[in-house]
């Protein structure tokens, strides 16, 4: 999260004009904050959200009213009564409307404004989501306009502290000025005025300042020839254009500029009015241009031609509007000056006006990055390059894919290009693909498969299809599924994918073996109903046990054991041939004590007559052993209930007639591994056999109906 003041340097900020901008009022784009019912996903529309505070009124018009009249109430102050801040967001959060406007007044309090007239608004025009805020400088209690000492270090020690308040990523909030960097705008094509007086006199004031016999008009004269001046500002001086309203820290230029400097150097009692021998003989050797010393482009000679062929255009178009004009003027002097000229003249006038603001609409001047953005839209792909001179930032735990190469191509359902020449298309919600030009950034805020689709079959065609790929395992596997899911000719170079592509196959065998196992479970279920051999007590307990066999097959994160399989009469021989895999459980059981021996004994003595009588002899040899191990006192500490229920015992009645205990016991298991394509085999064998049995029955039925 980035908190920026932003500083009128030409003019005073005007709280109307301000306000309208960052309403966007010409484009009706303005949303109640708490009518979070509306759609926020409403394309380019800029204005999502805005909110008055400290305001008497429920409409804008009111609220903006009264604070242009509170701020007029002060009288005596000749500064700026508009503070004007904007909070920006990372292109991946998308903050809540709550946490935005809590956002707000954290930093209002930390300036100790929190009482102060404000208008914020929230755009969603770029790629980054950011929070206009208009303060009204103007003290309500004291009518004295607000100056808060350090303002701009309070708002970024105050970010800090929000980011990790709501869980925002932590951002750089060192301001440009503290890196010492180049102020040389390469999206811009420009610099700022600091840079371009620092070019112009950095060489010759030191020539001059190191000469002994310099005096301070000579460091005047040195000014002039550019168009500067030495002016007071504060307590220090700084350097000022005299045709525009610029000027940076004299000290910023040269140290040996300060004020503390030159007074030392040349006395107190500096001399700063203009005088003849400095305005009037020194001629001018150049002014400020801030595309001085840009690197030739064609694009920019581009630029330049369509910029002459606007101002062209808007001259003719006013001329002609003036032509007009003049012919009104001499046609109402030549008439009557009645009621009816005098509405004529109105109503023409009103037109001719109207027509101008029209014409400054249509042939609206264009920055140069405008212009290269407009070229990039229309699959300029040399625009394209020269918005992405910055290089991004690149995180390998976001969700990136990328390759060596690089086509800077825009495609046709692109939403908008970023000032840095990012690529963005919309997802549903929140979620969006950036194409930075050296990879492809997908910001997921929420499961989008077509997204993830688009941004794969986008990368295909700007990298080819050897990718790499960064981010988080379930991305990966995501992207995994819809290269699966469409047999897309993708190759990843991250080695990691192979794993999570063997699990996500895995997880694929596991669900369609759960499915194929609940058919099973269904026919035996239809084969117990069906079968008269059965006795009722068997039958019921067996469409019971195999019930919950069922609900178990339905939780996907559920353990299935071999007992389990015991339930649809898979013999144990079967049971051990499936791969297992070890598990820690906690299973419902029964510690053997004095308190559940006797209910043990009894469920031990049940499941052995029955397998007596059923003349399973391997079955009964496994569960003699069983028994000696149980007999033996303390080998057997503990026993789990399914144990007892996957060998059809009715446990519950059990419970209740010896007045048994449960317990939950830590197990250490081995599961059965349905993700394995071994055992996806033998499960289809079971299915097989379980449907034979099954058709079997239903032969058996049609001949006894016969």
């Amino acid at each position: 999260m980035i908190v920026k003041k932003v500083i009128f340097k030409k003019h005073k900020s005007n709280f109307k004009a301000l306000s309208e901008y960052i309403l966007d009022v010409k484009n009706d784009g303005a949303k109640v904050l708490f009518e979070y019912m509306l759609d926020q996903n409403n394309g380019m529309e800029k204005v999502e959200a805005y909110n008055f505070s400290n305001c008497s009124f429920e409409n804008q018009e009111d609220n903006i009213a009264e604070i242009l009249n509170t701020q007029a109430l002060n009288t005596t102050s000749k500064q700026d009564k508009t503070m004007h801040l904007v909070v920006s967001f990372q292109e991946d959060e998308h903050p809540s409307f709550e946490v935005m406007k809590s956002i707000e007044i954290e930093l209002m309090k930390a300036l100790g404004m929190e009482k102060h007239q404000r208008l914020s608004v929230v755009h969603s025009n770029t790629n980054n989501l950011h929070m206009h805020i208009a303060v009204n400088k103007v003290d309500p209690d004291t009518m004295k306009v607000k100056n808060p000492y350090n303002d701009v270090k309070i708002l970024q020690e105050t970010a800090i502290k929000l980011e990790r308040k709501f869980g925002l990523k932590i951002d750089n909030h060192i301001s440009s000025n503290d890196k010492g960097q180049n102020k040389y705008n390469k999206h811009t094509m420009s610099c700022d005025f600091e840079t371009w007086v620092k070019t112009k006199l950095n060489a010759e004031v030191s020539m001059l300042l190191a000469a002994n016999k310099t005096t301070f008009q000579d460091l005047r004269r040195c000014l002039a020839k550019y168009d500067l001046e030495f002016c007071e500002r504060r307590k220090g001086f700084v350097i000022s254009s005299k045709s525009e309203k610029l000027f940076c820290k004299a000290s910023s230029v040269h140290r040996e500029l300060s004020r503390q400097a030159l007074e030392k150097r040349f006395g107190k009692n500096l001399n700063l009015k203009p005088t003849f021998e400095i305005e009037e003989k020194q001629p001018t050797k150049s002014k400020f241009n801030k595309f001085e010393g840009m690197p030739t482009h064609p694009l920019y000679e581009k630029y330049k031609e369509a910029e002459e062929q606007r101002r062209k255009k808007l001259k003719l178009g006013l001329d002609f509007i003036e032509l007009r004009r003049n012919e009104l003027n001499k046609l109402v002097k030549s008439s009557n000056f009645d009621k009816k000229t005098i509405i004529y003249s109105k109503t023409q006038r009103a037109l001719l006006k109207n027509k101008v603001g029209k014409l400054y609409k249509e042939y609206k001047k264009r920055s140069f990055r405008d212009f290269l953005l407009d070229e990039a839209l229309s699959g300029n792909q040399e625009a394209i390059r020269m918005l992405r001179i910055t290089k991004p930032k690149f995180d390998l735990s976001e969700n990136t894919l990328s390759s060596k190469t690089d086509k800077a191509q825009i495609f046709e359902d692109a939403d908008f290009i970023s000032k840095e020449g990012y690529i963005v298309y919309k997802g549903n919600g929140k979620s969006k693909i950036i194409d930075k030009g050296q990879f492809i950034k997908i910001s997921m805020l929420e499961d989008d498969r077509e997204l993830l689709l688009k941004s794969l079959l986008v990368s295909m065609e700007r990298f080819g299809k050897n990718l790499n790929i960064t981010g988080n395992d379930k991305f990966k596997k995501d992207v995994l599924d819809i290269v699966n899911e469409y047999s897309l000719n993708v190759v990843f170079k991250d080695q990691s994918m192979q794993s999570i592509n063997i699990a996500n196959q895995n997880q694929k065998t596991e669900q369609q073996a759960r499915l194929k196992i609940k058919e099973a479970v269904d026919l035996k279920i239809k084969i117990l109903k069906q079968d008269k051999k059965v006795k009722d007590i068997d039958r019921q307990r067996g469409i019971k046990n195999l019930e919950k066999f069922r609900k178990k097959l339905s939780k996907t994160r559920a353990n299935i054991f071999a007992g389990d399989f015991k339930r649809l009469g898979v013999s144990a021989d079967v049971a051990d041939q499936m791969n297992t895999i070890p598990v820690k459980i906690q299973v419902d059981g029964f510690l053997v004590n004095n308190k559940n021996f006797n209910g043990l004994l009894a469920m031990n003595t049940e499941i052995e007559k029955r397998l007596e009588q059923s003349n399973n002899i391997k079955e009964l040899e496994r569960f003699r052993k069983f028994l000696y191990v149980f007999n033996k006192d303390g080998k057997v500490e503990d026993i789990a209930k399914g144990f007892y229920e996957n060998r059809n015992v009715d446990v519950d009645q059990y419970i209740k007639e010896y007045g048994m205990e449960e317990s939950k016991l830590d197990k250490q298991a081995n599961a059965i591994d349905l993700g394995n394509s071994k055992n996806y085999d033998i499960v289809n064998k079971i299915v097989a056999e379980i449907q034979k049995g099954y058709t079997k029955e239903l032969k058996d039925q049609i001949k006894i109906n016969i």
